[in-house]
């Protein structure tokens, strides 16, 4: 669907927002926000370290590198900022002691972040397979290289005047400083986006996902400040003050950053002109049956289906439950997805069985029922005939019921 159409009315804006929360609580996306906030504890240093010690390869980005860093822990870090920065600091320092094993479980741990985001994206974005160890190290090696390099390069190309002046130069409320703040954040959140689900995102999705979680992390950070300085955390806990104060805002921005996920990946299925009702247990077999058929028809005519295709033609079907589904086929290696992210068939369906598709998931076989589906489709007949017959069927190939169904249904014209 057209973000702009998602958008055009407040009744539209309200189911858009009860499929993201829908989809915020499918994915239990509370508790990755604070899986994803103790491995950033965990890893804030070794990442810092190996960002900073690729960074101070370049003597222009040494010059500013204490501003920087007293810049991003001062309107990233807000409240217990320059606590956490002087811990921080002392723990860079003594970096600098480890030996060959040390700096290895420190580049491991560093990457171990970086694994987490991107099985917590994939989770968002329905994808059942994680990149290949090649791509992975390509991507994370690229993240923790290139980052620093284009920022050293910039300052290099004269752009330390103008960074100085939108940041380190203006007044705390000034407004180029907040718009400098905003725009760094809605322009990370993007990058992240698009390019750590291992599918191919719409760069509109991505920029209004980021926008709402730039916008998010703003209003969090007033409200948090204001939150803290309320609050008696020091006289609870003393000189470690800092420490549940840091822990509580990192989970608080990584919910501000999975909600924005949640939006830019919702806007690629959401259709309100669709009912999701669901299907039973009871005709899950029969939607894997129907999933098959329309991945078949779509290889025949040299295409793939989207997950967006895919929704429109198994009607009824939710995004979850589909994932679900496309996951046990792409395990049982019926399926596989391209570098767009569509579906399409990876087996010759002479040799995938119809007892090889009901052992591809946990199927409940209705023998003797009757099936009530408010929906139908080309194949139901030959599938239905299957099923009553039982044993004497289940070795046939997929890709004969679909022929006799064909047939079937051209001796009907």
């Amino acid at each position: 669907m057209n973000v702009l159409e998602s958008f055009s009315s407040i009744p539209r804006v309200k189911r858009l927002a009860a499929h993201v929360w829908r989809h915020f609580q499918e994915d239990r996306l509370f508790d990755e926000a604070a899986s994803l906030s103790y491995t950033s504890l965990l890893s804030l240093v070794p990442l810092l370290a190996v960002v900073f010690g690729v960074a101070s390869a370049f003597p222009v980005f040494q010059q500013w590198s204490d501003q920087l860093q007293s810049f991003v822990f001062s309107n990233f870090v807000p409240a217990s900022g320059d606590q956490v920065q002087s811990y921080l600091a002392g723990f860079l320092d003594s970096i600098g002691k480890l030996q060959v094993t040390g700096t290895v479980v420190l580049i491991l741990t560093a990457l171990l972040l970086m694994v987490r985001i991107e099985r917590a994206f994939n989770l968002i974005w329905r994808v059942p397979a994680a990149r290949s160890i090649r791509n992975r190290v390509i991507m994370y090696w690229a993240v923790l290289t290139l980052g620093p390099l284009a920022l050293g390069a910039a300052i290099a190309l004269s752009a330390q005047p103008v960074f100085e002046q939108m940041t380190f130069g203006a007044s705390t409320h000034s407004g180029w400083r907040v718009m400098g703040v905003f725009s760094l954040s809605w322009l990370a959140f993007t990058l992240m986006f698009m390019l750590v689900p291992n599918r191919s995102v719409r760069i509109t999705h991505a920029i209004v996902g980021a926008f709402f979680s730039a916008v998010l992390f703003a209003l969090a950070r007033k409200a948090f400040v204001a939150f803290v300085a309320n609050a008696s955390f020091n006289v609870i806990y003393g000189a470690l003050a800092s420490i549940p104060i840091f822990l509580f805002w990192i989970y608080l921005v990584w919910i501000v950053v999975l909600l924005g996920a949640s939006l830019a990946a919702s806007l690629t299925t959401f259709n309100d002109r669709r009912v999701d009702w669901g299907w039973p247990k009871k005709w899950r077999f029969l939607l894997a049956y129907r999933l098959v058929g329309y991945l078949r028809k779509a290889q025949c005519n040299g295409e793939s289906l989207s997950m967006e295709q895919l929704l429109e033609s198994l009607e009824g079907s939710t995004e979850t439950e589909l994932a679900g589904q496309l996951g046990q086929l792409f395990n049982a290696g019926i399926v596989t997805r391209n570098e767009s992210g569509s579906w399409l068939l990876c087996r010759d369906l002479e040799t995938v069985s119809f007892f090889d598709l009901y052992r591809a998931g946990e199927f409940y076989l209705p023998v003797n029922e009757a099936f009530d589906v408010p929906s139908s489709s080309e194949w139901d007949a030959e599938f239905f005939k299957s099923v009553k017959l039982g044993d004497l069927a289940m070795k046939q190939s997929l890709k004969e019921m679909y022929a006799r169904a064909g047939n079937q249904d051209l001796e009907h014209e």
